[in-house]
């Protein structure tokens, strides 16, 4: 199910794109009234708060909740071990080394911003980290090397050891976080995880502890891979981590150089992230995020740039945070972004941004957010199909400055702006509406610039009192004679004249 739905979908166009996710238990437009979606999303929301269901799988709660209908589930998959490395029977070998030689290499990837709070942060004068130089370490193996090198006292910790200096994971060595094993992260000593190598985690945890750092008061550990590094993570929780106004060290993160070989695939799949500012994945090619639960994000929840075939699928977003859900940015190219549930929080819950061609972001439900539903702009050939978009303060569905972007059978209720929007399109460019219900939303479609729209089967029906915004104000007369859009229609500022047979499909210079 995880890897033949997303390439099915891939490769598809618009109508097999909607088949399959129909398939896989997801509806374009439901029967269930809009009254009744509302409180199955307000019990999926409460249900959240229960500290016990935060490991529950999310594919379950949708189902408590009245819900799987409406989104393509990805079936959790059973707790397995990841890869831990290519070196696993390699003798163990560590050092103690200085802490600016890793900030170094990082920076080489991903910049040096922050990189002196960081400094600032270590507890320890020499400012000393432990480096896994060859094999694969576990917890028990990190907390005998720091005493061995003296790198901090063998103290009694109250829950357990807690890493008070920072630990790097070298090009060809491995760390693995087993079932029930948590590493502790110290806050005030300035703590971190930086892996050049492999990180496998299934099962275990990873948190911040303690009181505010004293010097770099912001400061808060993070886990941050870069270079070759690879990540394998699976039912593991994630929490407080992250700091600062940069990505790499936002919480959890992956910042990988494309000139660099990779070894394995990284995933990250059935996890919590709790309170982070940032899961951030850049330069990773077909990597899986998957089922997971992304809790109170401290910034925008989950960032993906510069990837080729990313899957975001199944995952879901809650809690109060001030920024996007999920960001496709900076050239990702045939995203998918299917089957997510965002609650809540302000800004676009779903943006496809920064010349990320490609993207296909189909079977997702974004409700009562304080900004906009779904974004694409920028973005060429883009499908956005088969969404729940409701009861959001701006536009619904947005496409801007974006050529040949389909947008079809989604159900896009009670925004407070335009349900959909379309602005900042060139003079020849196209968009394809096809099948979308639109209702009780200020306006059911505005443009600014939008060029040619070419429209058919929306239903407008419940679109009451206003159907067109914007630049098609005046076009509203063509809306009324057919509020059902049985005429497929070409419609501009100007006018609208009948839409040649076929062409309310997808544009000849994206099909694949």
């Amino acid at each position: 199910m995880r890897d033949g739905l997303w390439h099915r979908l891939r490769r598809g166009g618009a109508g097999l794109a909607l088949g399959l996710l129909a398939a896989a238990g997801a509806s374009a437009a439901p029967d269930l009234p809009d009254a009744g979606l509302r409180s199955a999303l307000e019990g999926l929301e409460e249900s959240l708060v229960a500290p016990a269901n935060a490991v529950v799988a999310n594919l379950d709660l949708l189902r408590a909740a009245g819900l799987d209908g409406f989104a393509p589930a990805v079936q959790p998959g059973p707790l397995a071990m990841p890869m831990a490395g290519d070196h696993t029977s390699d003798p163990l070998e560590a050092q103690g080394l200085d802490v600016r030689l890793a900030l170094t290499m990082l920076t080489q990837t991903a910049g040096a911003t922050d990189n002196q709070g960081v400094l600032n942060a270590q507890r320890d004068p020499e400012l000393r980290a432990l480096v896994i130089r060859r094999g694969t370490a576990r917890l028990s193996d990190i907390e005998l090397l720091t005493r061995q090198y003296r790198l901090q006292p063998a103290e009694a910790d109250n829950g357990g050891f807690v890493l008070r200096v920072p630990v790097v994971v070298w090009d060809g060595a491995a760390l693995q976080i087993g079932p029930g094993e948590t590493l502790r992260l110290s806050r005030p000593d300035g703590a971190f995880l930086i892996n050049f190598g492999h990180l496998a985690i299934a099962g275990g945890s990873v948190e911040s502890v303690g009181g505010a750092n004293t010097v770099t008061g912001r400061f808060a550990p993070f886990v941050t891979t870069a270079a070759s590094g690879t990540v394998q993570v699976d039912h593991a929780r994630f929490t407080g981590l992250g700091f600062g106004k940069t990505l790499k060290f936002g919480g959890f993160s992956v910042m990988r150089n494309n000139m660099m070989v990779v070894r394995r695939a990284s995933f990250v799949r059935d996890s919590l992230f709790d309170g982070l500012v940032s899961v951030a994945l850049s330069g990773l090619d077909g990597v899986a995020v998957e089922n997971n639960k992304f809790r109170a994000a401290r910034g925008p929840a989950l960032v993906v740039s510069g990837a080729r075939e990313p899957r975001i699928l199944s995952n879901i977003f809650y809690g109060k945070t001030e920024f996007n859900a999920i960001q496709v940015l900076s050239r990702s190219r045939d995203a998918v972004v299917s089957g997510n549930v965002v609650l809540g929080g302000e800004k676009t819950g779903i943006a496809v941004r920064r010349h990320s061609h490609n993207a296909l972001v189909a079977g997702n439900i974004v409700w009562r957010r304080e900004g906009g539903g779904i974004t694409v702009a920028g973005s060429d050939c883009g499908r956005i199909l088969g969404n729940l978009v409701l009861d959001n303060r701006h536009k619904g569905i947005e496409v801007r400055d974006s050529r040949g972007t389909v947008v079809a059978d989604n159900r896009v209720v009670a925004n407070q702006s335009a349900g959909i929007w379309v602005s900042a399109q060139q003079d020849d460019s196209e968009t394809w509406l096809k099948g979308n219900v639109l209702s009780a939303n200020r306006a059911g479609l505005s443009t600014a610039t939008g060029a040619s729209l070419v429209l058919a089967k929306n239903d407008f029906t419940q679109q009451y009192p206003r159907f067109l915004g914007g630049d098609l104000s005046r076009q509203s007369a063509f809306i009324a004679g057919d509020l059902a859009g049985e005429k497929a229609v070409t419609l501009t500022a100007l006018g609208a004249t009948p839409a040649p047979a076929g062409s309310a499909d997808r544009p000849e210079d994206c099909r694949k």
